[in-house]
This record gives structure tokens, sequence and C-alpha cells, in this order.
């Protein structure tokens, strides 16, 4: 879908369906009114399954109790005001053995579910059991058994061929586990043993159930897992669910923007309304983890995201009447993916691979050219650019008045004085003490890194931090050996921070004459680790017409530009002076203001790697080199092969993933596909290319991986939906862009 074709998007009034008791028991009735009268809203509870343990404590920011849902009673004692650990006592302290098995169907009656187990057996070739769920009165018929999920994948593949589309792979204990029961201790270690086999944690109106040190609305139960341990349920309504989600998916903190925000309650909201009971045999609707969706708790909560969930209340995307399955990914790589290429079952309209970047137009109409000063270059002595240093210092008053180059380009030789005089700028800059005393008679490199060091305060740096042995590590030159001790170790000093580099054969050549421009980078250097030159960093929102607006942390500035600003690009990951530079909304940005509050020095900063939404998002380009042993090692874990002899990709998606990946080796081959490129690799994303290392005789020694991207790549991408947001794209437009023909319906009326 165009972005212009956004509006599109028709808002429908609707009633966000109740809360369905899908337990069918008393307890569950219980806890829906418990949490309810916690605040929540019991017309929209979800539950969602916290990660077991052996032992959870359970605390509250006021009183709280323990109720039995099955008899409404309370447990031990009326009321708890310090925290209480719950224990699976008679279960396993460490992990339980699993068994992991595909789930082929539930029936309401164990004949129904032996005779479908007996067909899928002829029909698959694999031996299956019928699981009984007592919490639901159901029959499940699950095949197969292996030490890990991965090595189902086949067998699954085998089910969906036989119109088991609804095959999925589950884990549960190899063996029953023994007798277990809940016993709550208190903080005197006092503890009573009890016969409920679940239990809810309610606290006052108002109050927060901890969860070992972490708060969460409405209230928890807690409930033995089939594995033997202690697992906490979180039921809580679904908006104040989504305030712990949003921020804990897209961190308010990092992508400062609303609309991206709004984008990402609507897509988290639509999943729980697709995928309410996603673990009903285990008790709860969803988990807290990635393989559902982040979830954090109330701590998680922030002002900007929680006005993202209020804002957009009640709102999810549809197709044909139906929540849609709204997948989304961390950063795509600049396009997405059809969704059946990476997951079969998710061969949806609305999950079309789709680039993620403005459209021609859009572009166009959007980048903007600075005009700034032209600037001589500025070259020093080891034949290092510094131009960019030198117009720092300059800017900000250390190389002021500014010292004018030489008419035949060379080097500038700076004495003692002048020496002090840029010391003694620079200090005052940092907030650092001034130098006193008299200034070096000459300025060699070494009697002026003795200055500097001296000058600024790093003296104290040279004794603590480096020992003699140090020094003669970072200074091998044999004539280094003869300097003053002082000098010696200012040049170990400024070297091991970096501060101050040799020429290429190595040598520090400390007798020659210190340079300005050789002096430049070392006073940069130094001033940076106290911030003296005032540089911030941002993202461009937008160029107008004398200025910049920016996003910065949490907020927004509007700033001037100075009349001529000093201008640097970024190429192969190097400053480069510019009289104009060219600037995208999204591009990050380091810049100083005047004091007059005008810029008049900014510079482009890394990522600068295309024209994507996501390019901002660390790992939207990566590499990484695997041996052939690792690799190896990672496919057996699917399908063993022997010895690693190819790895050929058949097809590619729209985006140019790798949807379909032939493996080859000494004893066979497979063909994996979708999202089992990504997982059997190890990998981040599956936007790859694939470069073999061979020895002499031909042999794979080890791969290496170059991609984009992290995450599966299908559905919204979520530094991209920040991208969009950054040029002015609302959230009706975000989701139009990525999940195309879906419609927007459900919007509730604010509360109150």
């Amino acid at each position: 879908m165009r972005l212009g074709r956004a509006a599109a998007l028709a808002v429908v009034v609707s009633t966000a369906p109740a809360w369905a008791d899908t337990d069918g028991d008393a307890a569950a009735r219980a806890l829906a009114r418990l949490a309810a009268a916690t605040g929540e809203d019991d017309a929209a509870l979800v539950r969602i399954g916290l990660e077991p343990a052996h032992v959870v404590r359970i605390g509250c920011d006021r009183a709280f109790r323990l109720v039995d849902p099955a008899t409404g009673e309370t447990v031990w004692r009326p009321s708890f005001a310090e925290e209480v650990q719950v224990v699976a006592d008679g279960g396993p302290r460490g992990a339980v053995p699993s068994v992991w098995r595909v789930q082929a169907g539930a029936f309401s009656s164990p004949a129904a579910a032996r005779a479908e187990l007996e067909r899928l057996e002829r029909a698959s070739g694999a031996a299956g059991v019928v699981h009984h769920d007592p919490d639901r009165g159901t029959w499940r018929v699950r095949l197969g058994a292996a030490n890990d999920a991965a090595s189902l994948g086949p067998l699954v593949d085998r089910l969906r061929e036989q119109g088991i589309a609804g095959a999925w792979i589950t884990e549960e204990p190899r063996e029953a586990v023994g007798e277990v029961r809940l016993r709550l201790v208190d903080a005197s270690y006092e503890s009573v043993l009890s016969a409920a086999r679940r239990l809810a944690a309610v606290p006052e109106r108002g109050g927060r159930i901890q969860v070992d040190g972490k708060p969460y609305r409405g209230l928890v139960e807690l409930r033995l897992s089939p594995f033997g341990s202690v697992r906490p349920i979180n039921w809580v309504g679904l908006e104040s669910y989504l305030l712990g989600v949003v921020p804990a998916e897209l961190g308010p903190e990092v992508w400062p923007q609303l609309a991206a925000l709004q984008a990402q309650a609507v897509a988290a909201r639509t999943y729980v309304r697709a995928n309410l009971g996603q673990f009903e045999e285990q008790g709860f609707d969803l988990c807290s983890t990635p393989r559902c969706q982040v979830y954090a708790g109330a701590a998680a909560e922030h002002p900007l995201s929680n006005r993202a969930v209020w804002s957009t209340r009640g709102e999810i995307l549809e197709w044909e009447g139906r929540p849609i399955a709204a997948l989304y990914t961390a950063t795509c790589g600049g396009h997405t993916e059809f969704g059946a290429e990476i997951f079969p079952e998710h061969d949806a309209p609305y999950l079309r691979g789709v680039p993620c970047r403005a459209e021609g137009d859009a572009v166009a109409g959007r980048v903007r050219t600075l005009s700034g000063r032209k600037l001589a270059p500025r070259t020093d002595d080891t034949g290092t650019d510094v131009t960019r240093d030198w117009t720092l210092l300059e800017t900000a008053g250390v190389f002021a008045p500014a010292p004018g180059a030489r008419a035949d380009g060379r080097p500038t030789v700076v004495d003692g004085p002048r020496l002090r005089q840029l010391t003694r700028a620079l200090a005052r800059l940092a907030g650092r003490p001034e130098p006193a005393g008299d200034p070096p008679a000459a300025s060699s490199v070494g009697t002026a890194a003795a200055a500097v060091v001296s000058d600024l305060g790093w003296d104290e740096r040279a004794r603590v931090l480096l020992s003699s042995e140090d020094a003669r590590a970072l200074l091998r030159e044999p004539e280094l050996a003869e300097l003053p001790e002082a000098e010696r170790r200012a040049l170990a000093v400024l070297a091991w921070s970096e501060a101050l580099y040799p020429h290429g054969d190595g040598r520090f050549r400390a007798a020659e004459p210190m340079t300005l421009e050789r002096l430049a980078p070392l006073l940069v250097g130094i001033g940076q680790s106290y911030e003296a030159f005032g540089l911030r960093s941002a993202n461009v929102a937008a160029v107008e017409a004398d200025g910049l607006r920016l996003i910065q942390g949490k907020g927004a500035l509007a700033l001037r530009l100075a009349r001529a600003p000093a201008l640097f690009g970024l190429s192969g990951g190097r400053s480069v002076a510019l009289e104009r530079l060219a600037l995208w909304p999204g591009d990050a940005v380091r810049f100083r203001t005047s004091a007059e509050g005008t810029i008049d020095f900014l510079e482009l900063a890394a990522p600068v790697k295309g024209a994507a939404d996501d390019r901002s998002a660390k790992v939207y380009s990566w590499e990484v080199r695997r041996t052939r042993g690792e690799i190896e090692a990672a496919i057996a874990r699917r399908a063993p092969i022997g010895e690693l002899r190819g790895l050929e990709v058949v097809r590619r998606g729209v985006s140019g993933r790798v949807v379909e990946l032939r493996v080859v080796g000494s004893q066979g081959s497979t063909v994996v596909r979708g999202f089992d490129v990504r997982t059997l690799l190890d990998l981040r994303e599956s936007l790859l290319v694939i470069e073999p290392q061979r020895d002499a005789a031909g042999a794979i020694t080890a791969v290496v991986f170059a991609g984009k991207g992290w995450g599966h790549g299908v559905g919204m991408c979520q530094v991209g939906a920040y991208g969009m947001a950054l040029r002015g794209a609302s959230y009706r437009e975000i989701l139009a862009h990525y999940y195309p023909g879906a419609t927007l319906a459900g919007a509730e009326p604010a509360p109150g």
C-alpha cells in the first residue's frame, strides 16, 4: 500500500469481546472476580504466564492476601505485609527432564483421540501418545518424541502435508513429577503446607503484587506447573497489560516517537486478540517472553508509552472482521518479507513484503541541503587529515583568533607560549584548573606532550594508571628511552588514551617540532573526555528554512543555523568537510551551538547506511564468521549431515531473505525453509549472503555471513516504525504501510 493511501484505514467503533471463562470451573470465575476487584477491567482480562521457578517470592507495596480460588477463603493468615515465598514442595530444584512432541489435535473423548492417533501414526510413520488434560477435560493427540524442538521440524512438515495445519511442538515432562504441593514461607521462616493447587495473591485496591521484586497490576495466580515448579500467572486487564508490553518491545527512552509507540500498541493489542488461549492447557493465555510478546510488568511503564496505549484504547487490526496475525520484527534491514515465506501458516494478504523506506516522491520532498562555509583542508605531519578536529577547536574558541595556514601548505610549528595559550583556553572550556608557571621555552613533540599533560592535570593519570613497564610497552622506540621521565610518561599516557598517535613507521619522533596540526587531535581527544566542546547528539526530524527540528532523547529541539556553520559528512567511516550537506529525516547528527544559540558546527554521525527507515538500528547491518565445526554442531541438532560440504541458496524472497537453503554434507543433504534458516544457523536474520572459505583441497574451513536486520522480518518493522514517525507519519500510516489492506477497528471512547 502506498503511504498516500493510509487515510483509507477505516476506524470502526465496536465493543471489545468479553473475557471468556475458558477453564470452565468455579476457581477461574473466582479469579476473574478477584482481578476485577483490584481495579482491572473484568471484560478484557488476560492471563500472562510468567517464568516458573522452584521458589517464587511474592510481595506487595501494600498489604495483600493469599486466597484459595476454589473456596474463596484466605490461606494461612488474613493478610500479609511482608514478602512470602511460595515453594514447590517435593518438586525438583533443577531442570526437569523433558520430551518434545508434536501436538496434532484435541478431543472431548479418549476414544476419538485414540482413533485419530492410530490414523496419524499410520500416515506419518511416527509413534505417539494420548495426553489427558484434567484442567480442560480434553484428550490431546501428540506424536513423536525428541530431546529438542528443532528435531521435530520434519514431522511437523509431514503432518501439515496430511492437512494438520494447526500442528505445533510442545514440551512435557519426560516422566511424571511426584507429589508436589505449595508451601508458604514467611519472612521469619515459619511455613505452612497448602492443600490448594492454585492460589491467588490479591493486593489491596491500588496495590501492585510483586513477583521476585517486580511489580504487576491486577493479581497473580500461583499454580503448580506440569514440571513440578511454581508458575506465576498475572491476571490483568488487556490495556493494563499493554502498558508493560509497549515499552518492553519498543523502548520510549530509545525510540521516543509517539506515532511509533501507538503503532506498537495497536499491533500488540491485535496480537493478544488473535492469540488468547495460546497456552490454555497450562492455564494462561500468553507467555511473557519474546516467544509471545515481551511483558515487563508495571516497572516498565513510561508516560510516553502509556499515552500511546490509552490514545489507541481498544483499537486492533482486522481482516474480514477477525484480528490479524500482527507479527512484528525488531529491524527488517530495509525490507520486510511475505509471511508465508518465513512462516507457512501465515499466508495472509496483509503480511506482504514491503520496503522499509519512503517512496521516491516522499524522499525527494523531505531531503534538504544545508549550506556552510568552505573549510581549508588541514593535514598533520603524519599525513592524517585533521580538518574536523582543527575546525572544532576553532569553532569552540580554542584556536581563536584562528591561526593562519602557511602559504606553502606545510604544518605550522607551535612554540611554548602559544601552546600555553591553547591549554589555558581548553582548561577553561573543560572546567579544569588553569595552568600556572612558565611555559616551555620550545616545543618538540616530547616537551609539548609533557606540557599538555601537566597543564591539563593529566600528570596524575600518568603516575597512577601507568607503570614503568606499561610505558615501555607503549613506547618501543629505542631513542625514547633517552627522554626525560616526564616526557616519556606524558607520551605514554597520551598514546594509551589514543590522543596521540605515531607516524606510519610506528615512531613518535619526539624530538621533532610540535605543530598545530598534530596538536589538534590531541587537544580534541582530551577535551572530549570532559565534554568540553558542548557536542550533542540528536536525530533530524526536519530541515526548515533557517534551522533544524531535532529529536533528542525524550524531547524535540528547534534550532537556527549560524550564518556559515562548519559542516561535516561521513564517508567510509571518516569525517569529511563539506560546503553543502544533504540531510535526510532520521539522520543521526552531532552538533554544537554558539553563545547565541545557533548551530555553528554540525556533523553526520554513524550509522549512515542508506535510506531505510530502520537504518538507525545498531544491527541494521552485521557480519559474523563461523568455523565449520561450529556450523556442523548447529546443523546436527536438526539434521545430521556429517562433514559440511556446502550451503546453497535455493531461493530468496522479495526482500532478499534466504527462504530456502540446501545444506550439503558428506552423509547427505537437507533443505530448510523459512524461519528454520535463521534458527538452523543461529544468526540474527536470514537477510544475508553466505561466503564460504575453503582450504587448498576445497574443504570448507569457515563461513562468513554478512547480513542485515534482527528478527524474522515479517509484519511491522519496529525501528522502521520509529523512522516513519520521525519523518512525520501517523500511526495509522505506519500500520497501513506494514499491514496493507488491514482495517483499524474497535476504537473505544477514552475512560472517564
